[in-house]
């Protein structure tokens, strides 16, 4: 099938996007770069990124950055129809509809988000306000900005009054701070996360470059190498201390698969994980 664009503005800006795509694509998916959140109406749990993300129908993927997602749609390699409506979380309209105020039910952060893109099944109150937005493309020209703006607001409040602290909520409260965190503390939130040294930098707003200049400055060490030594570390306090399974200490400390944390645990101690346990308790 060729592959379907629709778009409903607000102020002159994306609001809404419904895309109907049959992959692989040729060209990528140019989503706005502000934060959005997207839908799957039809997919069959293709793969989107290494991180793990599928294309399965009636689940949400709620994101910081829009590219972000806009690429994992993009990389898909195997062939299937993917239809998905996104949300647009643009910051000037944002502003303008909720009058320059925070949102009822927003909280501010005490700490750096640890995930700043997140899937999970829709829940039915979401599916509903999603099958009602479809209906909005069947009928433009009756939609106004009173009731754009209201839609807006309804799925705002509806994530913001999700469980706390589910990472939707955290992530819509991100969408509406103004705390700035400091690279450290960006850093030391994210230690024990799955390594991505571009999430990172963005998280901190820095290009690539920029970030790995402030971070050998202030740690002394590349991002790969300081970061890989405290999960291994981490890792042994663990293994000392606890009956967990290895499986569950790999991926407890960031590590994506056993076969690697295993091979960098025996390169950093002279043994294996398994190995390391049974000396103890020897």
């Amino acid at each position: 099938m060729a592959n379907i664009f629709n778009q409903i503005l607000l102020y002159e800006k994306p609001l809404f996007s419904w895309y109907k795509v049959s992959t692989p694509l040729e060209n990528e998916i140019n989503l706005p770069a502000e934060s959005c959140f997207a839908y799957i109406l039809e997919g069959d749990a293709q793969d989107l990124t290494k991180s793990g993300f599928l294309a399965t129908k009636g689940t949400v993927i709620l994101s910081l950055c829009g590219k972000t997602v806009g690429r994992s749609f993009s990389i898909i390699k195997t062939g299937n129809l993917i239809s998905a409506i996104v949300v647009h979380f643009n910051r000037e309209v944002l502003q303008k509809v909720f009058d320059g105020e925070k949102p009822k039910f927003w909280k501010e952060l005490d700490h750096p988000l640890k995930k700043d893109t997140f899937q999970e099944d829709a829940t039915a109150l979401v599916k509903a306000y999603f099958l009602s937005i479809a209906k909005f493309f069947d009928h433009k020209n009756a939609l106004s900005e009173e009731i754009l703006a209201v839609k807006l607001k309804e799925i705002i409040l509806l994530l913001l009054q999700s469980e706390e602290p589910s990472n939707l909520n955290l992530i819509m409260r991100r969408l509406f701070s103004d705390k700035i965190f400091s690279f450290r503390e960006v850093i030391d939130s994210n230690l024990y996360e799955p390594l991505d040294l571009q999430r990172l930098a963005a998280m901190t707003n820095n290009s690539m470059a920029s970030f790995k200049r402030k971070f050998n400055k202030l740690y002394d060490s590349t991002p790969a190498k300081y970061i890989t030594q405290k999960k291994l570390e981490k890792a042994r306090s663990i293994l000392a201390f606890t009956q967990n399974s290895i499986k569950e200490i790999c991926y407890d400390c960031g590590f994506t698969n056993t076969s690697s944390f295993s091979r960098m645990f025996k390169n950093q101690y002279g043994c294996s994980p398994t190995g390391f346990r049974k000396n103890l308790s020897e």
